[in-house]
């Protein structure tokens, strides 16, 4: 008897600290199938008060929120690492597949869910495929007037080039801007004007990038960094532009 009470008080010990060691873990986590059940896991497992603090803030604050919180815990556990699973499926066959499209979607039906609203998702879904089409229409455009002006010019020709210039912060920092659908003037107080010869032309993996190496001959502003770099350009400088990122619109082929 006196052998076996050790024994008990040992078996009683570990199973109070497995007990213990439970109750002190997060809840497991549970692969939602679908949206609704994806609503019903945060209406489960918020508190009363996540839900109403959460609930009373314009939807586009609640969601914005959520992005790098409770969103990357979303992606992370529910999306990323090409999860096949019923609920990456689901979103698959509505047109989504954008991690932070999903959870976005997710928390903007959970707080039109709380208050009562049509969460229409018909929109939702339609408002991501336009965004995503435009960019892919507009890389096209991009890729097509690159390969174009590739094949256009070649090595020993002279060019201009036209790049926008940003003046905050007391600097002066030209970069590769596109714009889709601005108008950009060129104002030549402001920003830059590099003359210079081709001396190389590349590409990259595939026609999506595509470069020419310049040599440069002449600038209008010497104050000026060229994109990121932290020195400024100076005549003499061999610089590589990405043609992909450039407004080709304003390449001109000098006589």
């Amino acid at each position: 008897m006196k052998k076996i009470i050790p024994i008990l008080k040992l078996l009683i010990f570990i199973l109070i600290t497995n007990f213990t060691s439970c109750k002190s873990q997060p809840d497991k986590i549970t692969l939602p199938k679908n949206l609704d059940e994806a609503i019903l896991y945060f209406q489960q497992k918020w508190t009363k008060q996540e839900l109403d603090s959460f609930k009373m803030k314009d939807e586009d604050e609640a969601v914005t929120e959520l992005h790098f919180g409770v969103g990357t815990w979303v992606r992370n556990n529910w999306v990323y690492g090409k999860r096949d699973t019923l609920f990456t499926n689901y979103f698959n066959s509505l047109g989504i597949s954008h991690p932070d499209d999903i959870s976005s979607i997710v928390f903007i039906s959970l707080h039109r869910t709380l208050n009562k609203k049509d969460i229409e998702l018909d929109k939702q879904i339609e408002t991501y495929k336009k965004y995503w089409k435009a960019i892919s229409d507009r890389d096209e455009e991009k890729k097509i007037k690159a390969i174009n002006t590739y094949n256009r010019f070649k090595i020993g020709d002279i060019i201009s080039i036209y790049l926008p210039v940003n003046t905050t912060d007391d600097e002066r920092v030209a970069f590769f801007a596109e714009f889709p659908t601005t108008e950009w003037a060129f104002n030549p107080k402001q920003d830059l004007l590099i003359k210079g010869k081709i001396i190389d032309k590349s590409v990259l993996s595939d026609t999506s990038n595509l470069f020419f190496k310049v040599k440069i001959q002449s600038l209008n502003n010497h104050n000026t960094n060229f994109f990121m770099h932290t020195v400024k350009i100076k005549i003499g400088d061999k610089i590589e532009l990405p043609l992909g990122l450039l407004n080709l619109e304003l390449y001109n082929k000098q006589d």
